[in-house]
Formats: C-alpha cells, sequence, structure tokens
C-alpha cells in the first residue's frame, strides 16, 4: 500500500482530499501546520483525523513562517511593492517541509487540497489547471521544485467546488462547518496596513502634469491599480498608476494610464523545459484574472522581459507573473519593474 503525507488545515478542501486519497486504498497520513498563533481550525483538523481514522501530525513552524513570510510581507509594503504570501509560502514553507516529513514517515508521496492537477505526458510530470476555472489554485503553486512534481498529488484537480462540498456533506466530515481560508491567513480580519506602523507622508502626484494633488500617510498603504483610500477630491477617478520609494511619492492617473504591456520578472521558477529564448504563451499577473497572450523573452536564467499583447490593468511589483500554455504551467516569476511608457 503506498503511503501518502498530506496537509490538512481543517478547512474542507484538504480534509476531503484525505477521504479521497484513502478512498483510492492509500496509506493517509495528515499533517497540521502551526504558522501563527491561535491558529484556526486547528480542533476541526483533529476531529476529521479522528472521524477518517488517520494519523495527524502537528508541526510548530512559527518562527521559519515569520522569518520567511510574515516579515517579508510588512517589508516589501514598506518598499512599495506587494508580495504574494501565499507563493512564498508554497514555495519555501509548505512543499519543503511536506518533502522532508515525507521522507521521515516513509510516504511515497505528498498532497495537498489545492485545486490543480499533476499530468503526466510523455511521462513527464506536468503542473496543470484544476478543472474548475473559479477555484483553480496553479497560479499560487509554479514556485514548488520541479523535481517534487513526480512525488505531488492533487486529489481536487479532477473536481469543482460544488462536488467537494457535496462529498463533504455526504461522508459526514466534520470540516464541512470550516470557514473558507481567506487569501492571506496570518491577518485574519485585519487589513494588512492595520499591521504596519504608520510612516513617513509624502506627496501624491498626478502622472500626467507633475502637480502634487495630496499627501499620503505612507507609501505601503498604496498598491499599484488602487482606487480607494487616495483622500483626493477630483472630477475624475483616480488610480495609483506607481509608486516610487526613492521619492517618498505616490503617483495617480486616470484609469487607462493603469494599464501596462511591458513588464520584468526576476526570480524564475520553471516547471517544464523551456528551449526557446523568447517563446508565445498566456500570462496571468494575479490570482483572479484569465489568463492573457504574451511574449517572454529570456535575459538570463534568473530574469525575463513579459510583453502582452493587449495593455493590462496593474501590472504590480511584487505580485508573481505565471506563464501558462494552455492548461499547463510552464512556470513564472516575481514582477520587478514596469515599463510604464510615460
Amino acid at each position: 500500500m503506498e503511503k501518502v503525507l498530506l496537509a490538512m488545515s481543517g478547512g474542507i478542501d484538504s480534509s476531503v482530499a484525505a477521504y479521497l486519497l484513502r478512498e483510492k486504498g492509500m496509506a493517509v497520513e495528515g499533517v497540521f501546520f502551526i504558522l501563527f498563533d491561535e491558529p484556526a481550525n486547528i480542533e476541526l483538523a483533529k476531529q476529521t483525523a479522528n472521524f477518517l481514522n488517520i494519523k495527524l501530525h502537528i508541526e510548530d513552524l512559527r518562527e521559519k513562517f515569520k522569518a520567511d513570510v510574515i516579515t517579508p510581507f510588512f517589508e516589501g509594503y514598506k518598499k512599495g511593492i506587494t508580495p504574494n504570501p501565499c507563493v512564498i509560502c508554497n514555495k519555501k514553507i509548505k512543499f519543503p517541509l511536506l518533502k522532508f516529513l515525507a521522507e521521515k514517515v516513509k510516504a511515497n508521496y505528498i498532497a495537498t487540497g489545492h485545486y490543480a492537477r499533476i499530468v503526466r505526458i510523455n511521462n513527464i510530470p506536468l503542473l496543470m489547471k484544476g478543472i474548475d476555472p473559479k477555484k483553480d489554485q496553479s497560479y499560487f503553486l509554479y514556485g514548488i521544485e520541479r523535481t517534487l512534481l513526480s512525488h505531488i498529488i492533487f486529489p481536487l484537480g479532477e473536481y469543482t467546488k460544488y462536488k467537494i462540498r457535496e462529498i463533504a456533506e455526504k461522508v459526514g466530515i466534520p470540516s464541512k462547518v470550516a470557514e473558507e481560508s481567506t487569501e492571506v491567513c496570518f491577518l485574519r480580519d485585519k487589513r494588512y496596513y492595520e499591521s504596519i506602523r504608520p510612516t513617513k507622508g509624502g506627496p501624491i502626484i498626478e502622472m500626467s502634469t507633475g502637480k502634487i494633488i495630496g499627501q499620503h500617510r505612507g507609501i505601503h498603504l498604496y498598491t499599484i491599480g488602487q482606487r480607494k483610500r487616495l483622500g483626493i477630491a477630483s472630477p475624475h477617478p483616480l488610480y495609483v498608476v506607481k509608486i516610487e520609494p526613492s521619492e517618498n511619492a505616490v503617483y495617480v492617473d486616470s484609469k487607462e494610464k493603469a494599464f501596462m504591456r511591458e513588464f520584468v520578472v526576476n526570480e524564475l521558477n520553471w516547471l517544464c523545459d523551456i528551449e526557446k529564448e523568447e517563446f508565445s504563451c498566456q500570462v496571468k499577473i494575479r490570482y483572479a484574472m484569465n489568463p492573457e497572450k504574451a511574449t517572454v523573452t529570456l535575459i538570463n536564467k534568473d530574469r525575463a522581459n513579459v510583453v502582452f499583447e493587449k495593455p493590462q490593468f496593474a501590472p504590480t511589483p511584487g505580485q508573481s507573473a505565471v506563464f501558462y500554455n494552455g492548461d499547463i504551467v510552464l512556470g513564472g516569476g516575481v514582477i520587478k519593474e514596469i515599463m510604464q511608457g510615460f
């Protein structure tokens, strides 16, 4: 019997994943990662493990999570960028630790409750989108080690969220009552800027005229494409189009100025072989968007230039650009620099 170690959050997705793996005849053990104080759903994770008669390991990763995810998250905002903590957590915490613990418990595979798929083509494992377009989470997974793909199972990738809820109800899994996890788990119900100490204010500048039209209370309060909380009276809507830490300035203008075609990414990670230095693909620059056509040109092994066929709204430094060929995730990187053209 093959053994799999599953990350269990106590939520409905990972709990049903445990059930599905067990139904396939696999020996399942779960692990709950304590990432911050008072973690939600830990008791539900224990109840679900007892209900499914699987062993649950508890791993306290608070120090590592703070160092690798929480601190860089807040420091990023202070520098005028918008980090993606889920991508960083998967890359630096969740999957490396699952691999390490799987070796300790002699598990053949690791698994999570992500809506994504591992599909073998010509016996090569590829990361692919989940079949539910509303829940596909492949965007958050591009940063994992390619060598892990042959050891990962995503049990939910072939299901819709509706079907997973249906299974939880039918089986009576305790975690069906769990709250949905939020994108930034460690913030709970807070806004990110409520957890950052006030920093030095500076000018809000209208990009097209160069005029100072207001004062901000810290660049950490802003992200590219933002419209709310500007505190400026204007006859037309204004959007953040640029954040310049060296000037401690926030630039705003009309919505059309927030649409951009070209940017540079770094920290590249590839999940399949890339044979050309320039190639066409589809690119997502945020989770909740459809992939759009673009040309990617490799600058070196760690940097690439991306040019969208059509301008896209608010490419944002710190966020991830993920490259797709249809359903296949090719890889991706972190947006570093925007070529704004004005």
